[in-house]
């Protein structure tokens, strides 16, 4: 476990980046899929910080809720995981958290503040 992720991080570290490039992110869907899959908890960290920096948009197609329960790390990963396992994932990382949290955990109403 360990080794795995210390390879992982090693890896993210090393992914060479353009200044010029557009829509960069840290690591693709398919990384973070595999990572979870491996109960990386470098790659945890990341999907629950992208999560919760871009949980509540005030534009309703975009808002989306953590849920609240005390496993919703756990239910998070999972739901990632089952979420993909069929389709076809982004190579943005942060549209496919995005995605997998907007069809999942839709906001129930408007939240004006984060």
């Amino acid at each position: 476990m360990i080794r795995t992720v210390f390879s992982l991080t090693a890896m993210l570290v090393a992914m060479p980046v353009s200044a010029d490039t557009k829509d960069y992110t840290f690591i693709s869907g398919s990384d973070i899929y595999e990572a979870l899959s491996q109960e990386s908890m470098v790659v945890q960290g990341y999907v629950l910080g992208v999560a919760d920096a871009l949980k509540h948009s005030p534009n309703s197609s975009e808002c989306f809720e953590i849920p609240m329960r005390p496993d919703a790390d756990s239910v998070i990963y999972s739901t990632y995981l089952e979420y993909w396992q069929k389709r076809d994932i982004p190579d943005s990382g942060t549209e496919a958290i995005t995605q997998v949290m907007l069809n999942n955990f839709p906001c129930s109403t408007i939240v004006e503040n984060n």
